[in-house]
């Protein structure tokens, strides 16, 4: 289905600096899974997302290498008529910030409908409706009919959210690839939207990448989890396996750091320093200066991605285990 190797992206800063953002990522999402994707802001899990889609302004891409492919298509070389083709009807993007990303101008109706009409422009008014009301209704819009004719800032936060939501639903796409869908979504609608995004996977084989910062919201989607860091795939395998035991000491910091209902009364554990800039990354391990188990070997040497069993790989001189857990 996807199948990204040795990707590396460069941008440029808005001061004429060159940020190296990606660096070698390989992945390979599969037909009817979904792969999850976390770190903390800045780690470029979204640049990335951006990048299958070929979202990312042309003028702000310094140098690309690697390949992405999705579906034969090969997404860094396709010609914009093959991508405007991909966009919407094969992939469906979930955009993290529902404000900024929907047209003030139009209602909600006229911005899915307007998705349905740019990729299949002799549809009937009353099979736009119909998928768009169960597009609607999908996404969590209990009586869409409702809402249909609102503006963006006649909804609420959540609702909004919904409606990007429904706007990668309605053509069905095979692979949706949602950035913090969740964020702004109270806890009832989110198990909600969670259980409606499984059921895509499960019962209609899409595919999925999902975003995320919330490992118990990774936790309850994902297949496969893939930890980024500073633009490094640092971990990548099973994600119940993964979180249940890391093997690299940044996720395993990130578990750390979780909430727990729990009877002891013990705080989740803070990161000691900050997510290193672009470019101002230690010249060993990108987590060297933050780990407590880096050694001279990490702070001198970058590691390279090794397996630990077929379907675990870590990017550590020093892993925590060796995978057989």
């Amino acid at each position: 289905m996807l199948k990204i190797d040795n990707f590396s992206l460069q941008l440029k800063g808005s001061d004429g600096r060159i940020l190296p953002v990606i660096e070698k990522v390989s992945l390979h999402v599969k037909k009817g899974c979904c792969l999850g994707i976390a770190g903390e802001s800045g780690s470029g899990k979204s640049v990335l997302a951006m990048s299958v889609a070929a979202l990312l302004p042309r003028g702000s891409v310094h140098a690309r290498s690697g390949t992405i492919d999705f579906d034969g298509c090969q997404i860094l070389t396709a010609s914009e008529a093959e991508l405007r083709h991909l966009r919407g009807r094969k992939v469906g993007f979930i955009f993290q910030e529902p404000m900024t990303a929907m047209n003030p101008l139009m209602t909600l109706y006229d911005q899915i409908a307007e998705t349905v009409y740019a990729h299949f422009p002799a549809s009937s008014r009353a099979d736009a409706d119909a998928k768009i009301m169960l597009a609607l209704e999908r996404a969590g819009f209990s009586e869409p009919e409702k809402f249909m004719h609102s503006y963006p800032h006649q909804l609420s936060g959540g609702m909004r959210q919904r409606a990007m939501i429904a706007m990668a639903l309605v053509l069905e796409p095979e692979l949706i690839i949602a950035d913090e869908p969740t964020t702004a979504i109270d806890a009832a609608l989110q198990v909600q939207l969670l259980s409606e995004l499984r059921q895509q996977i499960e019962q209609h084989k899409r595919s999925m990448i999902f975003i995320s910062h919330d490992l118990g919201v990774i936790r309850a989607v994902s297949d496969q989890l893939a930890v980024f860091y500073a633009g490094c795939l640092v971990e990548t395998g099973i994600t119940s396996r993964i979180l249940a035991a890391p093997a690299h000491p940044y996720t395993a910091d990130l578990v750390s750091a979780l909430p727990r209902l729990v009877n002891e009364r013990k705080l989740p554990v803070s990161i000691a320093g900050t997510l290193p800039a672009p470019d101002k990354k230690p010249k060993g391990c990108v987590y060297s200066d933050r780990c407590h188990y880096a050694q001279e070997t990490c702070r001198a040497q970058r590691p390279a991605l090794a397996k630990l069993t077929d379907d675990w790989q870590v990017n550590c001189f020093y892993p925590l285990h060796k995978g057989l857990v």
